[in-house]
C-alpha cells in the first residue's frame, strides 16, 4: 500500500474562519436529511430494513460526512469484518470524527453501543433509536451491567456485530486510555469474538474543543478476530490485557509507516 502522507501536527493554526462556517451547517444539514430519510425507511417497511437497508444508509452518511470534514480515510483488514455475524468490534475512541468512521465500517447487523446522553441530542436520537443501538448506563453500574446482559443475548441471537469504545471516553490527548470491561463482558457473555479496530489520525486533524476538522488522512487497521467462545468472566482481565497489546502493538505500526 501507498504511504500516506504524515497528517497535520496538532499544533497548526485553526482552520479558516471559512471552512468553520461551511463545515458545521452543511454537516448538520446533511445529518438532519439523513434522519428523515432513516425515519421515512423504517416507517414504510414497518422496521424491516434494518439488516441490511439501514447499515448501508449508514455507510453513505458516514463516507459523506467525512467528506464534509475533508478527511481522506484509508482501510486495511476489512476482510476481517465482512458479512453477518455475532461479533464485538472494539474501537480506540479519539475524536468526534469516531462517530463518522465506524458507520463507514458497519456491515450488514451492524449496531453501535453508545452512551444514553445521545437520546437528548435532536435528530441524532431518532436515528440511533430507529437503528437499534445499544444504550449503555454509564452513570449506573448495574443498569448498565444489566444493559450488557441484555445486549449479549441479542449478539447471540441477531447476530450482531457490535462496534463499542473499551476505553469508555475519548482521550484527551491521543494516547489509548485503560480499558474498561464493559465490552469484554458483552463479548463473554454472547460467546462473539473480538475484532479490534484501530483508529490513528483522527486526533490529529480532529482534536478535542476544536469545532471543525483540519483536513488530513485518518487511517483504520482492522486486525483478526480474538476468540472468546468458551471463555467465562474469569478470563476477563486476561482477554482485555491481551486485546490492549495488539492496540499498543498496532498503533506503533501504523505510525512507524
Amino acid at each position: 500500500m501507498d504511504r500516506l502522507p504524515d497528517p497535520p501536527h496538532p499544533d497548526l493554526p485553526h482552520p479558516a474562519v471559512a471552512r468553520l462556517l461551511w463545515q458545521i451547517p452543511v454537516g448538520w444539514t446533511f445529518t438532519v436529511l439523513f434522519t428523515v430519510s432513516v425515519v421515512i425507511v423504517s416507517f414504510v417497511t414497518l422496521g424491516r430494513a434494518s439488516r441490511r437497508v439501514l447499515p448501508a444508509m449508514l455507510r453513505f452518511w458516514g463516507r459523506w460526512a467525512l467528506v464534509i470534514q475533508g478527511v481522506r480515510l484509508t482501510i486495511e483488514g476489512l476482510e476481517n469484518m465482512t458479512g453477518e455475524a455475532p461479533r464485538i468490534a472494539t474501537f480506540n475512541h479519539v475524536s468526534t470524527l469516531d462517530a463518522m468512521i465506524i458507520p463507514v465500517l458497519t456491515p450488514p447487523g451492524g449496531v453501535s453501543a453508545v452512551k444514553r446522553e445521545l437520546l437528548y441530542i435532536p435528530f441524532v436520537n431518532m436515528a440511533v433509536y430507529l437503528m437499534g443501538f445499544l444504550f449503555i448506563d454509564r452513570a449506573h453500574s448495574a443498569k448498565g451491567r444489566e444493559t450488557l446482559q441484555r445486549a449479549a443475548a441479542r449478539v447471540e441471537k441477531e447476530r450482531l456485530t457490535v462496534f463499542i469504545a473499551p476505553e469508555g471516553t475519548r482521550s484527551k490527548t491521543g494516547a489509548l486510555q485503560g480499558f474498561k470491561s464493559g465490552a469484554f463482558r458483552l463479548a463473554i457473555g454472547s460467546g462473539a469474538p473480538v475484532v479490534p479496530v484501530v483508529i490513528d489520525g483522527a486526533f490529529e486533524v480532529h482534536p478535542p474543543h476544536h469545532w471543525a476538522c483540519r483536513p488530513g488522512p485518518v487511517r483504520v487497521r482492522i486486525l483478526p478476530p480474538v476468540p472468546t467462545k468458551g471463555l467465562t468472566l474469569d478470563a476477563l482481565p486476561a482477554l482485555s490485557e491481551q486485546v490492549h497489546g495488539l492496540y499498543e502493538a498496532a498503533l506503533a505500526d501504523m505510525r512507524r509507516g
